[in-house]
């Protein structure tokens, strides 16, 4: 049997935590299907033995100790305030420190840590992600290379695994990492078994085609603030970057070096990142043809563009928009009729 035990913290993703307990739950449903697997036993713990309030208001209620109970597998819950300020990180990860030699411990004992959106800023806190490979939610990227400058953060990924410590991306990617991780301790039948009988995608490979360009702008580099403005403003047109650099009064030179360093991006990288977010913005909410949108962004190479929206979102734009859009064709278009038998 393999115990589980699922951390739930202050302003936690509720439906996460128990939708964690709940996969387990059938996982260990599907596991005495076959004679060969390993089953589950799951509980829910939280950092004092109390129960806590998850961001939606609901209580997250524990179902033992954690004293009670020596895991060999650990899931971290995500803290959903921590994705979005870094007042909510700080705040997140000082209620969760009396966790951290709870988690170093059950580590050097041989127990795997698993961790689900902001949930890996606890395992970085806890310095258990040192020398690894981690993925967060994408929106709190930024602020995980801030405070975790030395992990390597790849955050377009939906799971990565580093043998004894797993990380997984948004929120919702709970059932990613649950799926993961029932194929890595029980078996791929059981994993199978799992995702046909909750009827879900066992096929995500990547937070890529959901994450979103917000431009850095927490910095104080007021010129640098009036350029980004300026792209943003003027995106669709042609843009020549010592145009944009006369706009924030600088010289060419000391505009990229100084862009580079406020916001982490290329004065070309950013505009690049500003049209594509302009296209998925297109192709989400009109009905325009793709090479439509290409130029309506700025791009006279459609061929360019396309490679480029490919290469950042994870796509096609055809897929993006199959994907993502939420035009609903006209009311006046005619159906076709049923085929009459």
């Amino acid at each position: 049997m393999i115990r589980v035990a699922v951390l739930a913290q202050p302003d936690c993703h509720a439906s996460g935590i128990h939708g964690v307990m709940d996969f387990f739950t059938v996982a260990h449903y599907c596991a005495r299907m076959d004679a060969a697997a390993t089953g589950f036993e799951c509980h829910i713990v939280t950092v004092d033995d109390q129960p806590v309030r998850g961001y939606s208001g609901a209580l997250v209620t524990p179902t033992c100790d954690r004293a009670a109970i020596q895991p060999d597998l650990i899931v971290i819950g995500s803290a959903i305030e921590a994705a979005l300020v870094d007042r909510g990180l700080e705040r997140s990860l000082a209620a969760a420190e009396p966790v951290f030699g709870w988690l170093r411990a059950a580590h050097e004992r041989g127990a795997m840590l698993a961790s689900v959106c902001t949930g890996s800023f606890i395992l970085a806190a806890a310095g258990l992600l040192d020398g690894c490979v981690a993925t967060t939610h994408w929106r709190a990227a930024a602020l995980f290379r801030r405070r975790f400058p030395a992990v390597r953060l790849e955050e377009s990924e939906l799971v990565v695994d580093n043998g004894q410590v797993v990380c997984a991306g948004g929120a919702t990617a709970f059932v990613d990492l649950c799926l993961y991780l029932v194929e890595r301790l029980a078996s791929p039948a059981v994993a199978l078994a799992c995702s046909k009988l909750l009827v879900l995608d066992n096929r995500r490979q990547e937070q890529t085609p959901y994450m979103s360009f917000y431009g850095h702008k927490a910095h104080t580099d007021a010129a640098i603030h009036k350029a980004q403005t300026w792209l943003e403003a003027h995106y669709a047109g042609p843009v020549a970057m010592d145009e944009v650099a006369a706009v924030a009064g600088l010289g060419a030179r000391t505009f990229k070096r100084r862009f580079k360093e406020a916001t982490g991006e290329t004065p070309l990288g950013y505009l690049q990142h500003v049209r594509i977010e302009a296209a998925k913005h297109l192709l989400e909410s009109s009905g325009r043809q793709t090479s439509q949108v290409i130029w309506a962004v700025g791009y006279e190479d459609a061929s360019s563009f396309r490679r480029l929206f490919k290469r950042t979102v994870g796509c096609t734009m055809e897929q993006y928009r199959r994907r993502f859009s939420y035009v609903v064709p006209s009311a006046g278009r005619r159906q076709p009729r049923p085929a009459e038998v």
